[in-house]
């Protein structure tokens, strides 16, 4: 090989190095990462998520859930829009880690509620939400994810 060819190569290899070890992928946040498990990232087929009622707890003991309260589903999307299988519509968010705050529009009656829940725990596949119900007893909601 003869010398221009070294020096060539030298500086191909060391532009290589150096565009490589500039590009980074910034880390999120814990507190991004529930939000993007919980409606999704906002990219291509990743903008909603929605979530199915599978089994609820009052103060620890099993709630047991008719078929309609079976098949009830939350929608939570990217952008903060929430709706539900009751024809609820809203707004969530998470400005706090481990709290889903939900304002709900009641499709029924047209009037507004918020509640605050606190997010369990959350991953891929599942959501466990728990809330201080009205009788002051603790609520317990899990749910699994349909897309």
């Amino acid at each position: 090989m003869n010398r221009n060819n070294t020096i060539s190569l030298f500086f191909m290899l060391s532009s290589v190095v150096l565009i490589t070890a500039c590009s980074k992928t910034a880390v999120k946040s814990t507190l991004e990462f529930q939000k993007d498990l919980l409606a999704g990232t906002g990219t291509y087929s990743n903008t909603q998520h929605t979530w199915q009622l599978d089994s609820c707890y009052i103060n620890g003991a099993n709630f047991p859930l008719t078929t309609v309260q079976k098949s009830y589903k939350k929608t939570f999307t990217y952008d903060g829009r929430y709706s539900d299988t009751d024809l609820n519509v809203g707004k969530w968010e998470i400005a706090t880690l481990g709290k889903l705050k939900q304002t709900i529009i009641f499709q029924t009656t047209n009037a507004r509620d918020s509640s605050v829940y606190d997010i369990v725990s959350i991953n891929a596949g599942r959501l466990n939400l728990t809330i201080k119900l009205s009788n002051g007893q603790l609520g317990t909601y899990s749910f699994k994810i349909l897309n």
